[in-house]
């Protein structure tokens, strides 16, 4: 059964038009910049979202694991005793506490979906699948594609390329349109940084090309990992590969951070300036001068 973390609705930036999107929960990669850590772990887990604490104490007197101590005059959570019960989440009457991730049937997932389906028809739009990556949770995915299209929804899926080409040649038969991001240049650094080969990202445009997909390139630009001359020479090139529709640069924005801290992470990047409109339009500028087509600013 899909774990999801998140539909959200009326969405504008996920593919044409307006659209519900399906956050499926887990994720394989590395990529420091993490705008969705919630959605690394499979797994359902805490989030304590601290500017809403009041410090009542009702989590604490309700929790069996001692996850929440009032001792310090602070709320301070032990996630690593957490067991996702619920209660205190429960409890709080100030959202300072959520749960990310509940399994959700495909059949409960469409009665969401099935909600917005006249703006669909009206805007051009439909249903996109992301996550996490999707892909890591194919038999989900798929499961939940194919109930998209019996609908006759318009479907987009977000996707790093992850998993086996084979799975996304057969799940193209039911999508519209892959959101395929590509996320630095180069073998190696691919592995470093993002945790996969980059080679595994290639083949997904070379097969969806032949097979006939529309594919948005999505090219995260991050200071210090992909805001270099080499990135773009191949974002340019990657541009003009039969399927690519357009790519869409996705400057790096600090969303994130709070997030991660809400789960007690510390895996996120820091000293990392948010890039000026004037800096991503000289990226497109330098994309373009290598011979890019159609590079837009998501």
């Amino acid at each position: 059964m899909p774990t999801v973390f998140d539909i959200q609705r009326f969405c504008v930036n996920d593919g044409p038009g307006i659209r519900t999107t399906v956050y499926l929960k887990g994720c394989p990669l590395t990529c420091p910049w993490c705008h969705n850590p919630e959605s690394n772990s499979p797994l359902p887990q805490l989030a304590f979202i601290a500017e809403n604490c009041v410090g009542c104490g009702r989590c604490a007197e309700v929790c069996e694991q001692g996850v929440h101590d009032f001792s310090s005059g602070a709320h301070v959570v032990d996630f690593s005793r957490c067991v996702t019960c619920g209660r205190c989440v429960r409890a709080c009457p100030h959202d300072a506490l959520k749960l990310y991730g509940r399994e959700m049937s495909v059949e409960a997932i469409v009665d969401v979906i099935a909600r917005d389906e006249a703006y669909y028809a009206a805007s051009g739009g439909g249903v996109t699948i992301s996550g996490g990556e999707a892909m890591s949770r194919y038999a989900d995915t798929l499961a939940i594609a194919r109930a998209v299209k019996e609908r006759g929804w318009h479907l987009a899926l977000e996707t790093s390329g992850f998993g086996p080409t084979a799975h996304f040649v057969e799940i193209a038969r039911f999508v519209d349109l892959f959101l395929l991001d590509y996320k630095v240049t180069g073998e190696c650094r691919y592995k470093s940084v993002v945790g996969m080969p980059e080679s595994m990202v290639l083949e997904k445009i070379e097969a969806l090309g032949a097979a006939g997909s529309q594919i948005v390139l999505r090219c995260p630009i991050i200071p210090g990992f992909s805001d270099d001359i080499e990135h773009f020479k191949r974002i340019a090139d990657l541009s003009r590969r039969p399927g690519i529709d357009h790519v869409e640069l996705l400057p790096y924005h600090d969303f994130g951070i709070g997030k991660a801290k809400s789960i007690g992470s510390h895996q996120y990047l820091k000293d990392v300036a948010v890039p000026t409109a004037n800096a991503t339009a000289m990226w497109i500028a330098e994309i373009e001068s290598f011979g890019g087509r159609d590079i837009r600013k998501s």
